[in-house]
């Protein structure tokens, strides 16, 4: 099974189970599932999909005057990048190739 399958195939459980009006203990105990993995599939698929070598979807945030003076790159709400006008480039390239490092 292909990564998308998997997730495909998660996703598809997790969405049965909130239709279902079940708890998720009923819910795995009566379809066999293992909590501990539904649980972890509910959490992958709450994060944003990132692959190397692939595009990131920039959504912009509230426009504010510091926002409007550089670029802000938000991380699944845990990890921030800010870069104002006049910026080193070697430095943003450190950090985008950091972020690489992480997927």
């Amino acid at each position: 099974m292909t990564r998308a399958e998997r997730r495909a195939h998660w996703r598809a459980i997790t969405e049965n189970q909130m239709s279902s009006g079940m708890s998720v203990a009923a819910y795995c105990q009566e379809n066999r599932i293992n909590k501990s993995h539904y649980y972890t599939w509910c959490r992958r698929l709450k994060e944003p999909q990132v692959s190397a070598g692939g595009f990131l979807e920039l959504i912009p945030d509230r426009l504010t005057e510091a926002a409007a003076s550089g670029v802000r790159l938000r991380l699944s709400g845990k990890l921030y990048v800010e870069v104002d006008r006049g910026f080193d480039p070697f430095t943003l390239r450190a950090v985008v190739e950091t972020f690489g490092g992480l997927s």
